[in-house]
C-alpha cells in the first residue's frame, strides 16, 4: 500500500482507496449501498439531505458519508439500529410535503426517492396536518419544467450550476420553509448545459418538457449510442417507443464527456423524424436535363438497383473522360465505415483520387502525441489556437473549466476573437482577423529563438497581427516553461496553410526539454478526425499514407489504384465550373450552403453531367442532383466514429430504418464495379478497417466496450509552407471572420424545434473603432457586401474582434454567408455600411 492510500473497514469489509476519497465512494467498491439524494460523484459533497448518515467507531454521533474523507483504520457501519432509525426519520421528513404523483410523474420507475423509500423508509407517516402546496408544472425554460411540490431541496441542481457550469444560473431562493429552486429575477434557465439537471434530479421536480406524459420509463427501448452534433462524440442513451425517439439522456464516459451533454446534444436530434427526411431513391427532375451518361432510372427502382446504376454511370464517365473526370465529396458526419467504403469505391473501383470532405486545408496525423479529451485535466497549460470550445465543442468547455478551477491548469489563448473562456485564462492574446498565420509564426519563431533553433531575429509581420511584442514574449515564455502542455486548435477556423503552421509549431514545442506535450485537433464536425483517418483526402490514403507512396499503396490497395494527388473539394468545384469534372457524388454534405462561393458553387454543380447526392435530409444540393439516394444518419446507422481525442467508439442504431443502411448501399456500388467482397453487416467493414488502416489495427467493435478505445496516432508528414504575405488593404474594408456558434442555423438544428429559442439572428460583430468610423450604433441594420453579393445584418458593437475585422455567425440556412468568401476559401474582405 502506498502513502497515498488508506485502508478502512465498511460493514466488516476491508477496502483500500486513495486519500481524499469520500466514505460513500469507498463503500461502492465493496458493494455497500449508502443511500444519497444530494451527493453526486461529479459534483462533490453537499451534506444537505442527511440521507447518507453512517456510524463511525469512536465518533460521538452519526456522520454524513458524502462529506467525510476516509481515514486509516476507520470502521464504518451502515446498518446499525441508529443508522436505520435516522434513515427512516430523514425519509419521513422528506415525504412530509411530497405529493403522491408517482402514477403520473415522469421519474416514476427510475426515481431514487421511490427506491430509497422502498428500501429504507418507514411504512407510514405520523404527520396528520395539511401538507404544503406549491406551484406545479412551471416552465423553468422552454425545455425544462419545474414542479416545486416534488422538490426535496437537495441542492444537486444548484451545485451543478455553480460547480460544473460555473455560471450560477440556478440558485436557492428564500429561506427555511419557503426555500425553493429558481433563477435570479425569474429569468429562464437558458444555458448551454441546462438539460443535465433533469438527469441528476433525484425526484421528478425537474423534467424534460418535451418528454412529459409521453411514455413510462419502463416502456422505453434504450439504445446506448453517440451524440452526432459535434466532434466530442458524447455518450448518450436514446429512449424510443414504437420507433419514435422520445428522449435523450447523458451516458457517462469519463474519457469523453465526464457524464454531461450539452443541450444541442439532448434536444438537437429531432431531425430523425423530420418531414424533410429522404426515404427513397429518386430521379430529380429539378437537376436539369438528362446528360448522355444519365442511367436508366425507373420510378419504381429499388435502392439496391439504384446503387448499381449509379456505379455503372460513374464507371461509364470515368472510362469515356478518364478517372480525373469523376469526384467524391464526403462527409465529416459519416461513420468510419461509410467513409472507408466510399474512398475504396473511388480509388479501387474508379481509379480516382478526387476525394475530399472539407473546404479547408489540413493533413492527417500530428507531429506530437494526440491527446485524449480527459488529458486536459492533467496538463498544467492548455493553449487554445483559433478555438472557441464554448461554441464549437461545449463539453470541451466544461473540461477546461474543470481543469482550471480544480486542477490548477493555466489556460492561455491565441484567438482572433474574444471568447467565453477568456475569463478563465491567465493570458488571452488576440490577433487581427485573417492574421492567424503571422501570429502562429511569431509564436513559433519566439519559441525557436528560446531553444536555439534557426529563426528570424525579429518577426516582421507581428505588427500586422495587432499583438504587442510584450504579449507575444509572455506567451512564448508560458509555453516554454510549462511541464505538460495540451494544444487545442480548430483546423476549420484556420485559413490557407495556417494548419500546417500550427503543426510546425507543435514540432518546436516537442523540442522543449523536460516537457510533455500533446495536441487536440478540435474540428467541430462529428467525425472530422475519422474522415481524415479513413482517407477522405485527395493526397492521403487511409491511415495517413501519402497518395504518392507507390510501394505502400500498391502493397495495400493493388496495382491499379492511383498514386498521384487528386483534387481537393474546392478544386473539384472549380473544375466542375470549367467543365473538366463531369460527375460528382456527394455524401452527407451540402456544398451549395457550406462551401465558400455561394451562388458560384450552385452554378458549378449545375454544369455537371451527373450529380448524385446521398443524404438524409433534403438540402439545396439535393435540389440540384440528378439522382438522390437516402442516407440513414444518426439514430438509424451503426458503425464507429473517431472523436477529437482519437477515441474510437461504437454508434448503435436506436430506430428501424425503412431502407438499406449507407454501408450496404456503398458495398452494392462496389460489387457493381467488380469488387468481390461481401459485407454482410457493418461489423465486417470495421474488421477490414482494423486490417488495412494504420493506427486502427486491433480495433474491434465486439470488444471495445461502452467507453471505446484509442486508436494509434499517425505522424504527420512535412508539407511545403509558402511565405506569408505581410501586406494589408487600406481601402476601408473589413476582414471577414465566419465563426461557428453552437446554435447557428443549419439543416439539422432547424429540424429540432425544441431549440428554436436559442437560434441566432444574423449579427455582425464590430469593434468600437470601426463602428465609430462607420457611424454605426449597436442594433443598427447594416449591409455587408463584396463584388458578388450584399447581405443585411444587425450590428453588435461588442469588441469581439480587433479593429479591421467583422465576425458573423455561420448561419447555414441560406447562401449568403459563404457567398462573401471566395471559391478558393481565401481571406474575404467586405464593405460594411449602415442602411
Amino acid at each position: 500500500m502506498s502513502d497515498n492510500e488508506v485502508t478502512l473497514t465498511i460493514d466488516g469489509k476491508s477496502v483500500t482507496v486513495p486519500k481524499g476519497t469520500k466514505v460513500v465512494d469507498a463503500a461502492k467498491q465493496v458493494d455497500v449501498d449508502i443511500p444519497v439524494f444530494c451527493y453526486h460523484e461529479k459534483i462533490g459533497p453537499l451534506g444537505c439531505c442527511r440521507m447518507c448518515l453512517v456510524e463511525v467507531e469512536k465518533m460521538p454521533k452519526l456522520m454524513t458519508a458524502c462529506t467525510m474523507d476516509v481515514m486509516p483504520d476507520m470502521v464504518v457501519k451502515t446498518t446499525t439500529d441508529k443508522v436505520e432509525k435516522a434513515q427512516k426519520g430523514v425519509l419521513e421528513f422528506t415525504l412530509l410535503n411530497h405529493p403522491l404523483d408517482c402514477p403520473v410523474c415522469d421519474k416514476g420507475g427510475e426515481c431514487p426517492l421511490q427506491d430509497n423509500t422502498f428500501k429504507y423508509g418507514p411504512p407510514d407517516t405520523r404527520m396528520e396536518f395539511h401538507r404544503h402546496n406549491n406551484a406545479k408544472a412551471t416552465p423553468l425554460s422552454p425545455v425544462i419544467t419545474i414542479d416545486r411540490e416534488r422538490c426535496i431541496a437537495c441542492q444537486r441542481c444548484t451545485a451543478y450550476s455553480e460547480r460544473i457550469e460555473q455560471d450560477r444560473g440556478l440558485v436557492m431562493l428564500n429561506r427555511g420553509f419557503h426555500n425553493e429552486v429558481g433563477t435570479f429575477n425569474n429569468e429562464p434557465y437558458d444555458t448551454r448545459f441546462s438539460g443535465n439537471v433533469i438527469d441528476i434530479c433525484p425526484v421528478g421536480a425537474l423534467t424534460n418538457t418535451d418528454f412529459r406524459f409521453k411514455a413510462r420509463t419502463w416502456d422505453l427501448t434504450n439504445a446506448e449510442t453517440l451524440c452526432a452534433n459535434c466532434g466530442c462524440n458524447c455518450n448518450i442513451t436514446m429512449g424510443t417507443r414504437l420507433n419514435e425517439l422520445l428522449r435523450i439522456e447523458a451516458r457517462p464516459n469519463d474519457a469523453v464527456d465526464d457524464g454531461w451533454i450539452c443541450d444541442k446534444g439532448r434536444w438537437g436530434h429531432q431531425f430523425v423524424h423530420s418531414k424533410n427526411k429522404i426515404l427513397t431513391a429518386r430521379e430529380n427532375s429539378a437537376g436539369g436535363g438528362k446528360p448522355t451518361s444519365f442511367p436508366t432510372f425507373p420510378r419504381d427502382c429499388t435502392i439496391e438497383e439504384a446503387a448499381g446504376k449509379v456505379a455503372e454511370a460513374f464507371k461509364k464517365i470515368a472510362k469515356e473522360h478518364g478517372p480525373e473526370s469523376v469526384g467524391f465529396i464526403g462527409s465529416p458526419y459519416g461513420t468510419n465505415e461509410e467513409n472507408y467504403l466510399y474512398q475504396k469505391l473511388f480509388r479501387q473501383g474508379l481509379g480516382s483520387n478526387n476525394i475530399d470532405h472539407k473546404p479547408y486545408r489540413d493533413t492527417p496525423g500530428l507531429p506530437i502525441d494526440h491527446y485524449g479529451i480527459e488529458q486536459i485535466e492533467t496538463a498544467n497549460v492548455v493553449l487554445l489556437i483559433a478555438s472557441d470550445p464554448t461554441e464549437e465543442l461545449p463539453i470541451l468547455d466544461l473540461r477546461i473549466k474543470k481543469a482550471v478551477t480544480g486542477c490548477a491548469t493555466r489556460l492561455v489563448s491565441l484567438n482572433d476573437q474574444k471568447i467565453v473562456l477568456d475569463k478563465y485564462s491567465t493570458q488571452s492574446v488576440q490577433y487581427k482577423v485573417g492574421s492567424e498565420a503571422l501570429a502562429i509564426d511569431a509564436l513559433a519563431n519566439g519559441l525557436a529563438r528560446e531553444l536555439g533553433e534557426p529563426a528570424p531575429t525579429q518577426d516582421v509581420g507581428l505588427e500586422q497581427t495587432g499583438i504587442s511584442a510584450e504579449d507575444m514574449k509572455a506567451l512564448v515564455e508560458t509555453v516554454r516553461s510549462s511541464m505538460k502542455i495540451c494544444v487545442v486548435y480548430n483546423p476549420s477556423a484556420l485559413s490557407g496553410d495556417a494548419v500546417l503552421r500550427v503543426k510546425r509549431l507543435l514540432k518546436l514545442i516537442a523540442k522543449v526539454p523536460t516537457m510533455e506535450c500533446g495536441a487536440i485537433p478540435a474540428a467541430p464536425a462529428t467525425n472530422a478526425v475519422g474522415a481524415m483517418d479513413m482517407g477522405l483526402l485527395p493526397d492521403f490514403y487511409p491511415g495517413g499514407v501519402s497518395a504518392t507512396d507507390q510501394e505502400e499503396i500498391k502493397k495495400q490497395w493493388g496495382e491499379d489504384t492511383p498514386t498521384t494527388n487528386g483534387l481537393s473539394a474546392l478544386e473539384m468545384i472549380a473544375r466542375a465550373e470549367s467543365g473538366e469534372l463531369k460527375a460528382l457524388l456527394v455524401h452527407r454534405s451540402n456544398p451549395v450552403i457550406d462551401f465558400p462561393g455561394g451562388a458560384r458553387v450552385e452554378k458549378a454543380l449545375r454544369k455537371l453531367d451527373l450529380l448524385v447526392v446521398h443524404d438524409m435530409l433534403e438540402t439545396e444540393t439535393t435540389e440540384l442532383a440528378h439522382l438522390v439516394l437516402p442516407s440513414s444518419g444518426p439514430g438509424y446507422d451503426e458503425g464507429t466514429t473517431t472523436n477529437i481525442g482519437g477515441r474510437v467508439q461504437a454508434r448503435k442504431s436506436a430506430l428501424e430504418a425503412t431502407h438499406a443502411p449507407d454501408w450496404k448501399i456503398i458495398s452494392l456500388m462496389l460489387n457493381a464495379l467488380g469488387d468481390e467482397t461481401e459485407y454482410q453487416k457493418s461489423l465486417d467493414v470495421t474488421d477490414e478497417i482494423a486490417k488495412k488502416v494504420p493506427g486502427y489495427q486491433g480495433i474491434n467493435r465486439r470488444s471495445m466496450g461502452k467507453s471505446g478505445c484509442t486508436r494509434e496516432s499517425t505522424t504527420s508528414t512535412d508539407e511545403t509552407i509558402a511565405e506569408q504575405p505581410t501586406g494589408s488593404g487600406e481601402d476601408g474594408s473589413l476582414r471577414l471572420r465566419v465563426a461557428t456558434f453552437l446554435f447557428s442555423h443549419d439543416k439539422i438544428l432547424d429540424a429540432s424545434s425544441k431549440l428554436a429559442h436559442h437560434f441566432l439572428s444574423f449579427t455582425a460583430h464590430l469593434n468600437t473603432e470601426d463602428a465609430k468610423r462607420l457611424a454605426i450604433k449597436d442594433g443598427d441594420t447594416v449591409l455587408l457586401s463584396n463584388e458578388d453579393v450584399t447581405l443585411e445584418a444587425t450590428a453588435s458593437i461588442s469588441n469581439r474582434c480587433q479593429p479591421g475585422g467583422v465576425v458573423v455567425p455561420r448561419v447555414s440556412d441560406w447562401q449568403g454567408v459563404n457567398a462573401l468568401i471566395g471559391t478558393d476559401g481565401t481571406l474575404a474582405r467586405v464593405e460594411v455600411r449602415k442602411v
